[in-house]
């Protein structure tokens, strides 16, 4: 199975959420990936939600950010490290702040996701489901080649047998062999 796989390197800057969100999408798109409107809006929030909490909490000057999508899976994973060994948690906003909802968006749009301790640090990922995918034309036409050539190699060639079956159709006397 192909798994699709980029990471890249982020200063931890207030607009690395943006860049994040750009390179990502971007690279889905390079992969022949198809997203619906729902599909783009989570992954561009859930990656920027991840990179947003990296910048805020980590006191090292660069971050990763990595993407993996299985289309035969439809999943899409974004992982985020940084320096901080402070696992993210999820916070109770008032109504009126205006930050606080990050994990809790992140938990709505993701299918999973989770955060541990590395050696460097912290991962924080989230796995998001990928809409259905057109078949590709080499999709298409991989189905029926493999049906010609199973055909194919059951066809008798020069200096073998061709295979027959103990009992012809119909009949309930064993053959026998020319």
């Amino acid at each position: 199975m192909v798994v699709h796989s980029h990471v890249f390197f982020l200063t931890r800057d207030p607009v690395s959420a943006p860049v994040a969100r750009r390179k990502v999408r971007s690279r889905v798109a390079s992969w022949g990936v198809l997203l619906d409107e729902d599909t783009r809006l989570a992954l561009d929030t859930v990656t920027s939600e991840l990179v947003t909490n990296a910048v805020r909490h980590s006191d090292r000057p660069m971050l990763a950010v990595a993407v993996y999508v299985s289309v035969p899976l439809r999943r899409a994973l974004v992982e985020v490290y940084d320096g901080s060994i402070t696992l993210p948690r999820r916070r109770q906003a008032g109504t009126d702040a205006e930050s606080g909802r990050g994990l809790e968006l992140v938990e709505c749009l993701a299918l999973a996701h989770g955060a541990e301790r590395t050696e460097q640090g912290k991962r924080v990922w989230a796995e998001l489901a990928l809409p259905e995918q057109p078949m590709t034309r080499r999709q298409l036409l991989a189905g029926p080649r493999r049906a010609v050539q199973a055909a194919l190699n059951a066809l008798p060639r020069p200096g073998r047998s061709p295979m027959r079956p103990p009992f012809a159709p119909g009949s309930t006397r064993p053959r026998t062999a020319d």
